[in-house]
């Protein structure tokens, strides 16, 4: 028992100072996303952006070197983006193109995929930082590139749903303005 928590130990505390707010602030805007809300456009983009950022960024970073790792992380992207895209959630979302707002339900799901996303990225860092070798063992990193593409298109999909809600309303909206004198 006191070797699992001296190694627990000093997991954490050889855990770059970083990470610790970052989880901070992905607890925070999930915890935000719960409830109904109605926020300006650049922040509706920021999380989607930030969370794609990262599931891309695990993916690229750590199985660049593995074609097929990546062909997986492409197709698992794809399908979870278009699902994303097309969701029941992504469908709720509502634009207001003239304020440069967007309105959407409440959901714990985007706090279950941001610790879903930490989770495992921290947890490859961990294995991958105890055992390097595991990179190239390929039950080790199809499942994570699966993982990490498919938090990616999750993110992708609601990212373009937005935008595409976005550019409609916008197009809406000019149609339906005054006629130009």
């Amino acid at each position: 028992m006191a070797q699992e928590h001296l190694m627990i130990t000093g997991i954490v505390t050889h855990t770059p100072l970083w990470v610790w707010p970052l989880l901070a602030f992905l607890l925070y805007r999930g915890w935000q996303a719960s409830r109904d809300r109605e926020i300006p456009l650049v922040k509706a983009l920021a999380m989607p952006v930030v969370m794609l950022g990262l599931s891309l960024s695990g993916l690229l970073l750590s199985f660049s070197a593995h074609p097929v790792n990546a062909a997986l992380g492409a197709v698992a992207m794809l399908a979870t983006g278009f699902f994303s895209f097309h969701s029941r959630a992504a469908a709720a979302i509502r634009v207001d193109a003239a304020r440069h707002r967007i309105a959407q339900r409440g959901s714990w799901m985007p706090l279950l995929l941001t610790l879903g996303i930490f989770t495992v990225k921290y947890s490859a860092a961990i294995m991958l930082a105890l055992h390097p070798q595991l990179a190239s063992n390929v039950w080790f990193a199809l499942p994570l590139a699966a993982l990490y593409g498919a938090f990616a298109g999750i993110f992708a999909g609601r990212l373009l749903r937005i935008v595409h809600l976005y550019r409609r309303s916008l197009a809406g909206h000019v149609r339906t303005g005054p006629v130009p004198g």
